[in-house]
């Protein structure tokens, strides 16, 4: 903050005011050669000291905001952290499928998630308080389960963006084919710039079939709803990774949410077509 100056002229020590050969009252007598301060008036107090106060007060103010600020910040801290009997979901069942909860981290931030509205998703508590889980701590909640051919699928789909753990998935996906399980990735299909270098040779004969949602017929419309960190040019590597599925034999689709309109609807569909990838329009979950 730019220090506010008193434009009172003061003057200094050891000046000398001009001798004057008499007093108004007519008197003779010279004036003393040493100046006198110049006297303030004690009910007004100088700009100088006003200015002080009135500093000093704003900075206790904006100390007292600040420290009020962190003791709130603090104790929502707290109350997140507080232990509330809630265990980690790293798998949980829906519609006859085990689905498979990595990570919370996204590379989206899209209008239409359900994870903007609530911290569960049908009764599964999917933020992950504790951090990502080791392959260890997702099979040991996936053998709860019991049986698990019961199940159609596993399915890498949760709260965040299943790709940033893919030595995960490709593990896994053994361990799941090994009990007779198909498996599925449901992803924003930006998992080449997420790892930096092409995905979907690791991904073959590991996924049985890739879910790609595309949410848009173009790059600036896409990056308008999903706001990827990547940018506009995410869309065309979107693309790029459908095409890839398909030149490597891995089954994929695209998939979009109906409430983005007719018109763009109509749009996308002719897009998956001019690169031969399906499309599936899915229901906007508005509560689960």
């Amino acid at each position: 903050m730019e220090e506010v100056k008193n434009n009172a002229q003061q003057p200094q020590n050891g000046g000398r005011r001009r001798r004057k050969k008499k007093h108004k009252n007519g008197n003779n007598q010279p004036q003393t050669a040493q100046a006198q301060p110049l006297q303030q008036p004690q009910n007004k107090p100088n700009a100088s000291h006003q200015n002080g106060q009135k500093q000093g007060k704003k900075k206790q103010n904006g100390q007292n905001h600040q420290n009020g600020q962190n003791g709130q910040n603090k104790q929502n801290k707290q109350n997140k952290q507080q232990d509330d009997g809630r265990k980690d979901t790293y798998a949980y069942t829906l519609d006859g499928n085990l689905y498979i909860n990595l990570t919370n981290k996204c590379s989206n931030g899209c209008d239409f998630c359900v994870r903007n509205e609530r911290a569960s998703y049908y009764g599964n508590y999917l933020w992950l308080k504790k951090g990502d889980p080791t392959i260890e701590k997702v099979i040991a909640q996936v053998n709860g389960f019991g049986d698990l051919t019961r199940f159609k699928e596993a399915v890498f789909c949760g709260f965040g963006e299943p790709t940033y753990k893919i030595a995960e998935i490709t593990a896994l996906c053994d361990y799941f084919h090994e009990k007779g399980v198909k498996t599925r990735l449901n992803t924003n299909g930006q998992g080449d710039l997420i790892n930096k270098r092409s995905i979907v040779p690791e991904l073959k004969g590991k996924i049985d079939f890739v879910n790609i949602s595309l949410n848009a017929s173009c790059a600036e419309k896409y990056q308008k709803i999903c706001r990827s960190q990547y940018g506009e040019s995410v869309f065309e590597a979107i693309l790029e990774f459908a095409k890839q599925c398909n030149k490597n034999g891995v089954p994929c689709r695209f998939s979009i949410v109906d409430c983005i309109g007719e018109e763009e609807v109509e749009a996308c569909k002719a897009l998956a077509e001019s690169v031969r990838v399906p499309l599936y329009i899915r229901k906007y979950i508005a509560d689960s």
